[in-house]
């Protein structure tokens, strides 16, 4: 069933019978554990949309790490939808980590720093008891040489998955190119060590073996980057030099010493417990309203457009799409954006990023779209320039005419 729906979901990015060997490739690569944190802000997402109290989301799940983060705005419920279960597994162990422990200090034992040899204990004792049998049976499983994947929590879950593992090897080639990562993340603007490590920072994605990289398409999977949206992200523009600059404006536009984005991709953990470089559910101050809303997340295995066709009429305040229009060929978009008009409130707000710049609802195919649904600028700006991840060209907010 997950790999189905995954393959489904790349088949609907092409036109009839324009499916390539690297769009089966990547269904079948993206059904495991790709990102064991989700790459949007979810406070830039939430400055963008300004929902009031008592808000219904509808999100993409992903690691589950906004849809717990936008509890913070005290929404009525939030589903979390996704085609990967492994992603939902994922979500579905915080929410038990919630109702189990008690402390933030064993939630952050667990999930924050993630990486102690009694998380195992943790699990067996206190998760397990709390998790359905499909969830119990996706940590459990082992590998080939019979470790448990509840284990990845106990020597640093966040160096897993394929995103973690690709970041990794990327870890390898900047240490061969004598890149000093700890001064990208920690050095002031002017250190000399920190200018240097900019200099063969540059010189290495320059480089063939980056062009080599960037060239080749299954080579990108692990960054959760399926063929078309490739396509998109290049623009015309070499690869190398795409990614280059987003890697730049991710540890360089925003304070590393709040960006925990920026710690995840050069040091693939958080710098420690709090309030200050965390996703927000991670954080001490907003635990209790963490477990106390817990009940609030509703996870959903399912296409979402199939899904939002099953809510009742005028439902929905908010849907975040995070990039998976960048995925969908032009009726697919104009299918689920119809289905949204029928289930969203009167006052609805759709947000969403794009591996380019542009919206794909500004392209003249999609026009008929624009005579219900129209950009907000202001609030796209701000939701771009908050967005602490950089890795996306365009942030989009679209409400009703």
């Amino acid at each position: 069933m997950n790999t189905q729906l995954i393959a489904d979901a790349v088949r609907n990015s092409r036109g009839e019978g324009e499916a390539t060997i690297w769009d089966r490739l990547f269904a079948f690569w993206f059904r495991r554990l790709v990102y064991t944190q989700i790459w949007e802000d979810p406070e830039a997402d939430l400055a963008a949309l300004q929902l009031p109290i008592g808000s219904t989301i509808v999100t993409i799940s992903s690691g589950g790490c906004n849809a717990l983060s936008y509890l913070t705005a005290q929404p009525a419920q939030v589903y979390a939808v996704d085609l990967n279960e492994a992603h939902l597994s994922l979500l579905r162990l915080k929410l038990a980590g919630l109702r189990a422990f008690s402390s933030y200090a064993e939630f952050w034992q667990f999930f924050g720093e993630a990486a102690s040899a009694s998380n195992s204990a943790l699990y067996r004792e206190r998760l397990w008891p709390m998790l359905d049998a499909d969830t119990r049976a996706y940590w459990d499983k082992r590998n080939v040489i019979g470790r448990p994947r509840h284990a990845y929590f106990t020597d640093g879950f966040y160096r897993h998955g394929m995103l973690g593992r690709f970041i990794g090897a990327a870890h390898l080639v900047a240490k061969v190119a004598g890149i000093d990562l700890a001064a990208l993340l920690n050095g002031k603007a002017d250190a000399p060590e920190r200018i240097q490590a900019l200099d063969r920072l540059h010189r290495l994605f320059h480089s063939p073996l980056a062009r080599l990289i960037t060239g080749t398409p299954a080579l990108l999977f692990s960054l959760g980057i399926p063929p078309q949206q490739r396509a998109l992200l290049g623009a015309g523009a070499p690869l190398n030099e795409v990614l280059y600059e987003r890697l730049l404006r991710l540890i360089n536009d925003h304070p590393n010493e709040t960006n925990y984005f920026a710690w995840q991709a050069l040091h693939r953990s958080y710098p420690g417990p709090g309030d200050r470089c965390l996703p927000p559910y991670l954080q001490r101050s907003q635990f209790g309203r963490m477990r106390n809303g817990a009940g609030l997340i509703i996870p959903v295995h399912a296409n979402l457009r199939l899904f939002l066709e099953s809510l009742p009429a005028r439902e929905v305040d908010a849907v975040v799409l995070l990039d998976s229009q960048d995925w969908m060929a032009p009726e697919e978009i104009r299918a689920l954006w119809n289905v949204i008009d029928r289930t969203g409130s009167d006052n609805v707000r759709v947000i969403f990023r794009t591996a380019g710049t542009e919206s794909p609802l500004e392209n003249a195919e999609l026009a008929p779209l624009r005579q219900i649904w129209c950009r907000d600028a202001e609030r796209s700006a701000i939701g771009f320039a908050r967005d602490r991840s950089g890795i996306y060209g365009g942030f989009h907010c679209y409400e009703r005419r």
